[in-house]
């Protein structure tokens, strides 16, 4: 089940190349109180499972060797969709700023404990719930505009076709889409498929 947006998840993933690091991130985030779903030491396993997963994870990374391209695996995960990415990287440098603009929320510096891990994902956890509530906001714009531009199209052709005001095309629209019980938007959209299999149909018999 995909999670509503916002909500901080509580299932983590680990990645680092080391396994024996790997293990120990693994451990001090159970101790944090978080389950540890899966652990993985290849970049392109970690992004296969979160790219197949609707669940949303934590995701410790281990960014520490940069000419390993990791900062690169934050941007392939965020590709598709937020995620609540914590980034491990050396003290000092500009790998956790770099993380920061590829696409993690928070960043901390190695060594880490199990307070370091906990303080890390609630940070990641605001963050994240931010993001992907203002993303989820940015697609319902968007849908409300691309409703809207369907419902001016339609208005344009019932006002060619029939010789009404751009207020009565859009009252006649509103009408059929309380009489029908559908949102005006696809009452539109078959109003524009109808005029479009209208002309087809038009050009064949021209032929």
């Amino acid at each position: 089940m995909v999670q509503q947006p916002g909500l901080a998840p509580m299932r983590v993933c680990i990645f680092s190349s080391e396994s024996e690091l790997c293990d120990i991130l693994a451990v001090e985030s159970q101790v944090a109180g978080y389950n540890v779903e899966q652990k993985f030491n290849a970049p392109q396993k970690l992004l296969e499972f979160i790219s197949r997963s609707n669940t949303d994870y934590f995701v410790l990374i281990d960014i520490r060797r940069p000419h390993e391209h990791f900062v690169e695996l934050i941007s392939g995960l965020c590709a598709s969709r937020p995620l609540a990415i914590v980034a491990l990287v050396n003290p000092g440098g500009t790998l956790g700023r770099r993380a920061m603009e590829a696409g993690a929320q928070m960043f901390l510096a190695d060594p880490v404990s199990a307070k370091d891990i906990c303080a890390g994902f609630t940070v990641a956890a605001l963050q994240y719930g931010k993001q992907a509530r203002l993303e989820s906001e940015i697609r319902q714009l968007q849908e409300k505009l691309a409703e809207r531009k369907l419902i001016e199209k339609a208005k344009g052709i019932l006002m060619d076709a029939a010789s009404v005001t751009e207020d009565e095309a859009f009252r006649l629209i509103q009408r059929q889409s309380q009489h029908k019980r559908k949102p005006m938007a696809e009452i539109a959209t078959s109003i524009i498929s109808t005029t479009q299999l209208v002309q087809e149909a038009s050009r064949v018999r021209e032929r």
